[in-house]
């Protein structure tokens, strides 16, 4: 009997254990401003990272729009602010459109935090904490 309960719970403990493992890492603001790399990360993952070989960028500064996409536009993610991100802390609101695996995704009215920006090579880290949507895109000149 001792033995059927051990059992019981050792295997409770492991079926536990093995759901807590599999949870999504949660990012966090000051991780997400590490990111080096122009890319799209929702929930943890990323979506989309620029490779100069593969990827081509878009701006268009009159409409505060960034755009990131493969060299087949098959993945892309363009985000249009309502004004443009100028200073850390400063909040914008945005709409989103990017690709997933297998559809096209659009969020409207996103408010996203402007988490850092690199004057030297025109990167700005945008931040959603609600939705854990970052976005590195670049403001080129």
């Amino acid at each position: 009997m001792k033995i059927c309960n051990l059992i019981k719970a050792m295997t409770a403990a492991v079926a536990c254990i093995s759901v807590c493992s599999c949870e999504p890492h949660v990012l966090t603001i000051v991780e997400f401003t590490e990111t080096e790399d122009i890319s799209l990360r929702i929930k943890g993952a990323g979506l989309l990272e620029y490779k100069a070989e593969t990827h081509q960028l878009g701006f268009n500064r009159s409409e505060c729009e960034f755009r990131v996409h493969d060299d087949d536009m098959a993945n892309y993610f363009i985000i249009k602010c309502n004004e443009m991100p100028s200073a850390t802390g400063q909040k914008v609101t945005a709409d989103i459109e990017y690709t997933t695996p297998d559809d096209v995704k659009t969020r409207n009215g996103i408010e996203f935090e402007v988490a850092d920006i690199n004057d030297s090579n025109g990167k700005i880290w945008l931040w959603n904490q609600k939705y854990q949507i970052g976005a590195v895109v670049m403001a080129l000149e």
